[in-house]
């Protein structure tokens, strides 16, 4: 079973804060969440790009531990969801999933597929438009901080990503192009749903 370090809400790449003893520094980053995403053209979508903050979407975001149930079986059960819905209608959503059987925690994820393993990670980031996923992908995340309350909603995340989507046999990369974007939730109040 997957897990989420639950000691210390605050995770960062250099230090631990809140609930372990650490220190009381304050992070940086932006006021207000954020997400950032560029997507280059390939030969069957034109380039896409978004740009929200507070002011232009509702940010939401959980960290989960699934439980294998037969309600859930068959179900995708990420250990990070996060959506961004837009004011001008647009809705992206993203998962992020540690190698099967390891915990989510700060760190960089290489080499992730569509769907996670034992060996690699899963990513899947879709803002509603053909080309920004894909079944066949290859990824990478970091996730540079992660702050999540005990009920598992994230109050801070800061993580940046890239997403390759292929296609045709072998798979290249030709007919969607490479994406890649930063996302930070600020003060997050909202589960994913």
């Amino acid at each position: 079973m997957k897990g989420f370090h639950l000691c210390a809400w605050l995770f960062t790449a250099e230090i631990v804060m809140a609930g372990c003893g650490g220190s009381s520094m304050q992070p940086s980053g932006p006021g207000s969440s954020t997400l950032t995403f560029q997507v280059a053209a390939g030969a069957l979508n034109p380039a896409d790009s978004g740009s929200y903050t507070t002011a232009t979407a509702n940010f939401g975001a959980s960290v989960q531990t699934c439980t294998p149930t037969p309600e859930t079986a068959g179900k995708v059960c990420p250990d990070l969801g996060v959506f961004v819905r837009g004011t001008d209608g647009r809705q992206c959503v993203m998962w992020a999933f540690a190698p099967v059987g390891k915990p989510f925690t700060v760190g960089s994820y290489p080499n992730a597929g569509f769907s996670a393993t034992a060996a690699a990670p899963g990513f899947f980031f879709n803002c509603g438009r053909g080309g920004t996923t894909c079944a066949d992908s290859i990824s990478s995340f970091t996730i540079h901080e992660l702050q999540a309350n005990s009920s598992r909603l994230v109050i801070r995340l800061h993580m940046t990503f890239e997403q390759t989507c292929l296609a045709g046999s072998p798979p290249n990369l030709g007919p969607f192009g490479k994406g890649t974007g930063e996302l930070w939730i600020v003060n997050g109040s909202t589960p994913f749903s």
